[in-house]
């Protein structure tokens, strides 16, 4: 209990010494602060519930979601083998085309030196070259030069596509309004240039090599680690910069003509849900039904209802969930008499 609740309820205390007898009436008044009596809580919800006559409807989900734009990752060339650089072709920032020469690499022979079929020893060691990728910029060589031993599996370079990706996180219970790819999304740029469309990359689980922490990292901002991510490519026309911050408005689906209720109306709110129907004289029927789009107001009903059928809004309590309890705080008779500092 606050310490604005404590006074009130002090200076109760003093009246109430001054009522006599008639204090054991209101007591009660002064430490529930209210009159009349309490209603259940499933009783209050099921008097708050209303028939909805159901009808045809459209839904068009749009979600809005904090986007963070980030260079289009690379794709790594490694020395699966390991071996002695030979010759560097490329330096960092040098543009190369799909399958051009990065490092070439001195490896052991595979006959391990053995004698040819002239009588002539084998050659113990081959050159193998590594060759991009994709098309796009070469970085992550840095100061590798001839001479230099790599171990197997050594990543020597990445080639990364000239664009940006606009990123953005996902709260974990919005996916069940995916159903399939985004139909559009749009990208508007924080003090940048006018809203533009924004293909789509991919939707999965965010990419775990992103750089850790800066701003907004702790508070699971858009592009923050773990979770799901929503990428699209940048238009290679847009100016676009590392980091800057912006806006995807993501159409997931529309659809017309459709039995569609209220969220408030139905149990669940993807694929399976419940209603509770009401009939004609009165009584009250749980019943399944599958679920389509929602756009987070209302939902579509794929199967289990039909126009012109009434069920309760909002829906009332589930008793296998809905528990009723009291987040009230609870005080001995020693804390009502605490004194007030």
């Amino acid at each position: 209990m606050s310490k604005k609740k404590w006074i009130i309820a002090g200076a109760g205390l003093v009246l109430l010494a001054g009522l006599g007898g008639g204090a054991f009436a209101v007591l009660p008044l002064v430490l529930s602060g209210g009159g009349g009596p309490e209603v259940p809580v499933e009783q209050a919800a099921l008097e708050s519930s209303v028939p909805l006559t159901v009808e045809l409807g459209s839904i068009s989900s749009v979600m809005v979601l904090d986007a963070t734009v980030r260079a289009a990752p690379g794709e790594d060339v490694a020395a699966r083998n390991g071996g002695t650089v030979t010759r560097v072709w490329v330096g960092d920032g040098a543009p190369v085309e799909n399958g051009a020469p990065i490092v070439t690499l001195s490896v052991p022979g595979t006959d391990g030196g053995s004698e040819g079929e002239d009588g002539a020893e084998a050659s113990a060691t081959r050159e193998v070259t590594l060759h991009a990728p994709r098309a796009g910029d070469v970085s992550g060589l840095g100061d590798l030069r001839d001479g230099d031993v790599l171990e197997p599996g050594t990543v020597v370079a990445a080639v990364a596509p000239d664009e940006f990706r606009a990123v953005a996180s996902i709260p974990s219970n919005d996916l069940y309004r995916f159903g399939d790819e985004p139909r559009d999304i749009e990208l508007s740029i924080d003090q940048g240039p006018a809203p533009t469309p924004c293909e789509f990359v991919s939707l999965g689980p965010a990419d775990q090599g992103a750089p850790e922490g800066g701003e907004g990292a702790e508070d699971g901002e858009a592009g923050g680690e773990g979770g799901t991510e929503l990428v699209c490519r940048v238009p290679a026309d847009v100016e676009a910069y590392e980091g800057v911050q912006g806006d995807l408005s993501v159409a997931v689906d529309d659809v017309s003509n459709v039995v569609a209720v209220p969220v408030t109306a139905v149990r669940g709110s993807a694929d399976e849900g419940e209603v509770v129907v009401v009939a004609e004289d009165g009584s009250q029927e749980t019943r399944a039904v599958s679920l389509g789009l929602s756009d987070g107001s209302m939902v579509e009903v794929a199967e289990g209802l039909s126009v012109g059928e009434q069920i309760l809004d909002p829906v009332p309590l589930d008793p296998r969930f809905d528990v009723p309890g009291t987040d009230e705080e609870e005080f001995s008779e020693e804390e009502f008499f605490m004194e007030v500092e």
